[in-house]
């Protein structure tokens, strides 16, 4: 069984006359264009082919100027456009409702109704009037195997719907129902085709009248071709009943939103782009090569060729061409026409160690955007979507390359600086033996012992990142005053401290385990004090917390917790929550007790 596939033409521009308008029904307007351009010509020293539309539902551009001299046409290039901003924002596509070759009439119609720009224009319209028409763009070529037509749309799809229908050959098989505002505007339709049409008028048909329509149309016998254009909204039930109810396989399926209930096609258009910006992931992960092959300190220090780039990257001329032009798109670099590489102000800041932390693959922080492709896991199973990708977890992955751990580390503690004198003039320590359980590399911990010259403490966390945490606490002098416990905190932890501290610690661990760090704390703690520093998620998350959550979410199978998510999972191991402080923003000291 075929398929439908899109043919492409090299795209065109042409101007054009208004020939003649006339009103097809009250509320459907027909403008006649005609003109020289129609035929073969030459623009901008590039030949043009003359104008050509292969099938019932190709679109044109039309670019509505209205004779203002600060908006610029597009100018023809070789097979494509070069289209201003502002051209571009005063475009709207329509379908040809018939095109005479022979005696250069292409026909398009208008719905009638006030705000749209080419509505509007249709109402002013009158014979010379000049108008702008490109493309189209391409075609679809349908399936070869087709044995009949079932065809649906309102208004804004009707001028696609006559034209296939008087476009068939003779006796072919057509089944369509038609949506438009009352009786008035039903249209007279010439054609030879077997055809079962259903109009729905929508000043009495009700909500459900068009899918009550569909679903009692004809169904014919053989290989259905099933297309719809319209109204977004119209179209959802339309398309899960063709997919699910009747079984028209997406080859043979072309369902297709012209339009939105209150928005303009610009509009439209705008949300599309921004779905489209929000979602390209050509400039995020081209961002991240780049900071990681380290190309823009290359250039700055005086590399400006592509084949220089390459070779001091290490990756092929092809690959680094590429690169940079979608780079100098987004303008962190820029790239002439003779091949000299810049930097733009934007790309200069690829070179700070923030951005090389956050986004350079040698370093450790970066490696949690590898759980982003498990997302889906995650969200139907609760589990790691990192460890479904990666086949391990988080921490195996920072131990499987040399400088992973080391570098995550780094900014964990550049972090932790940040907030940590807050927390510990919270903490109100004299005298205490602080027991920091997953105390990193010990930045917290020093931040105490500093402060609080009567303290003495006791680092508690894996065996690698315990003995670089010696090392720096030894190194800023407090080493006669910390001892080390190079352990895993799921075992028996040490019972001798007054102070049980977890920062950032709990947040990496779902329910089931953190509930039981919890319990190891609670049976060495016995009554004592026991501190967590911990987001609480909640009004106070910021658009970067928000997407954080869900990102520790998907790499460990846990995230943020509001407070009383904290409360019960407190409860589960044998403490209680007996209250909160604000460190910073959404950061918070949560004191804990037994019983």
């Amino acid at each position: 069984m075929g398929a439908r596939r899109h043919k492409a033409y090299p795209i065109h521009v042409r101007e054009l006359e208004v020939q003649e308008v006339f009103d097809v029904t009250p509320l459907m307007r027909r403008v006649v264009l005609t003109g020289e351009q129609l035929g073969a010509f030459r623009s901008n020293g590039h030949d043009v082919a003359p104008f050509r539309t292969e099938n019932a539902d190709d679109h044109v551009k039309i670019v509505v100027l209205d004779g203002d001299p600060s908006v610029a046409p597009p100018v023809q290039d070789d097979g494509h456009l070069d289209w201003t901003r502002e051209a571009l924002g005063r475009a709207r596509d329509y379908t040809p409702r018939r095109y005479d070759a022979e005696n250069r009439r292409l026909e398009l119609d208008f719905v009638r109704h006030e705000g749209g720009l080419a509505a509007e224009w249709a109402e002013r319209a009158t014979p010379g009037t000049r108008l702008h028409v490109a493309g189209p763009r391409g075609t679809t070529v349908l399936p070869p195997d087709i044995d009949w037509y079932f065809l649906v749309g309102d208004e804004t799809a009707l001028p696609a719907i006559a034209r296939r229908i008087e476009e068939l050959p003779p006796g072919t098989p057509v089944t369509a129902v038609v949506s438009v505002a009352s009786a008035a505007e039903e249209q007279t339709i010439k054609h030879s085709a077997d055809l079962r049409l259903t109009w729905v008028h929508r000043d009495t048909a009700g909500p459900n009248g068009l899918m009550d329509a569909v679903r009692s149309a004809p169904w014919r016998e053989g290989q259905v071709y099933a297309w719809a254009a319209g109204e977004a909204g119209m179209l959802r039930p339309l398309r899960r009943w063709l997919k699910e109810d009747r079984g028209v396989a997406p080859g043979h399926m072309d369902v297709a939103g012209y339009w939105r209930a209150g928005q303009s096609q610009r509009e439209s258009g705008e949300v599309l782009r921004r779905l489209h910006d929000m979602t390209e992931l050509s400039v995020p992960y081209a961002v991240r090569a780049a900071v990681s092959l380290d190309l823009a300190e290359h250039v700055a220090d005086g590399r400006t060729s592509v084949p220089e780039l390459a070779e001091a990257a290490g990756i092929t001329r092809g690959g680094a061409r590429r690169l940079l032009r979608l780079l100098a798109d987004e303008k962190l670099f820029t790239l002439d026409e003779e091949g000299s590489v810049g930097l733009t102000p934007l790309g200069a800041a690829l070179t700070e160690e923030t951005v090389h932390n956050m986004l350079d693959r040698r370093r450790g922080f970066s490696r949690l955007d590898d759980a982003w492709p498990g997302l889906l896991h995650t969200l139907r199973t609760g589990e790691s979507g990192f460890q479904q990708v990666k086949g391990h977890d988080f921490w195996a992955e920072l131990a499987a390359e040399e400088g992973l751990g080391r570098t995550f580390d780094e900014v964990l503690g550049h972090w932790t600086r940040q907030w940590a004198p807050a927390a510990v003039e919270l903490l109100g320590l004299r005298d205490e033996h602080v027991i920091d359980v997953g105390g990193g590399t010990g930045g917290l911990l020093g931040e105490i012992l500093t402060a609080c010259p009567g303290t003495r403490g006791t680092l508690l966390d894996l065996p690698s990142t315990a003995e670089r945490a010696r090392a720096e606490l030894a190194a800023d002098g407090l080493g006669a005053r910390v001892g080390i416990a190079g352990q895993s905190f799921f075992e028996p932890l040490p019972a001798d401290g007054d102070v049980y501290l977890l920062a950032q610690v709990l947040h990496d661990w779902p329910d089931p385990e953190a509930a039981a760090v919890l319990r190891r704390v609670a049976e060495a703690a016995r009554g004592k004090r026991v501190v967590l520093v911990e987001r609480i998620a909640g009004d106070l998350d910021d658009e970067l917390d928000v997407a954080f959550d869900l990102k520790m979410h998907t790499v460990f199978g846990s995230g943020e917790r509001t407070e009383e998510d904290w409360r019960r999972l407190a409860s589960g191991a044998g403490l209680r929550l007996t209250g909160t402080r604000q460190v910073r923003e959404n950061l918070f000291l949560l004191e804990l007790r037994t019983g």
